[in-house]
């Protein structure tokens, strides 16, 4: 698929509104078929597997699974992947012990988690970057996304390289756990650093793995601590109640530097 050749302007939040608009018109007229396979594929592909996972491990797991799902959107992230399981419970005594774990984090392993968190990302990322134009019309959602432009700005500000090698800036962007990147802010700052679409998806998808790989990897270094038991319901309380004071510190700090970035904006320190 080619991008319509649509010059971007690098203006304020109306601008890039606009722009976004006017490709969302010219990809829907010069390309119908991967509009309609962009902004439809990643709902009918999530439909056809949360449809086979219920056939193949029923109707509660998935309910379970879209519970997860929504905790990890709205406030864990990347870091739910740390309180997966070790192994897949294949066995009789590991369905009874799935039983007994349901309603834990840990009915997952942490490779389920890894796929889960992953899948999220592009679906988020899909919807996006090809179809931003729609999303920033609808009401409150559209507008609390154009906001993150000021998240972009301020990382081009701080860390100027990013403009020079826009596609690892991207990919640093998205590995770094706090609320404002991710998919989301990176699927808008893509396009700040005048990056083409297929570009900005091809960083997230990388950014994303990588962060990914990297709470794997801790997930199965955590497991290994003495004293932690990763099924033991206290265990797992104290994992959360850490790493939610974790995201909380991170965001923070991050707000904190972003209020300095705009105060020396405004009045330039001479």
């Amino acid at each position: 698929m080619i991008e319509p050749k649509l010059q971007y302007a690098p203006g304020g939040h109306d601008d890039h509104a606009a722009h976004e608009a006017r490709f969302a018109d010219s990809f829907k007229r010069d390309y119908p078929i991967a509009w309609w396979a962009t902004l439809l594929g990643p709902f009918v592909v999530t439909g056809t597997m949360l449809a086979m996972l219920a056939v193949t491990r029923g109707v509660d797991f998935v309910a379970k699974l879209l519970a997860t799902s929504a905790v990890t959107f709205f406030g864990l992230g990347r870091f739910v992947i740390l309180f997966g399981s070790d192994a897949p419970k294949t066995d009789l005594a590991g369905l009874e012990a799935f039983e007994k774990d349901a309603g834990q984090f840990n009915f997952l392993t942490r490779g389920e988690l890894f796929t889960m968190v992953s899948w999220m990302d592009a679906f988020v990322a899909i919807l996006l970057v090809f179809h931003a134009g729609f999303i920033f019309k609808l009401p409150k959602i559209g507008p609390k996304l154009l906001a993150l432009r000021e998240e972009g700005e301020f990382f081009m500000s701080v860390q100027p390289w990013m403009r020079r090698f826009a596609f690892l800036g991207l990919v640093a962007f998205v590995v770094i756990p706090i609320a404002a990147t991710g998919s989301i802010g990176g699927s808008i700052l893509g396009r700040m650093l005048g990056m083409s679409r297929l570009a900005t998806i091809s960083a997230i998808a990388v950014g994303t793995l990588l962060g990914n790989s990297v709470m794997l990897l801790a997930g199965k270094a955590l497991s290994k601590i003495p004293f932690f038991d990763p099924h033991n319901p206290l265990s797992l309380l104290a994992g959360v109640v850490v790493i939610a004071g974790l995201i909380v510190f991170l965001n923070l700090h991050y707000k904190r530097l972003k209020r300095r970035w705009r105060d020396d904006a405004r009045f330039p320190r001479h």
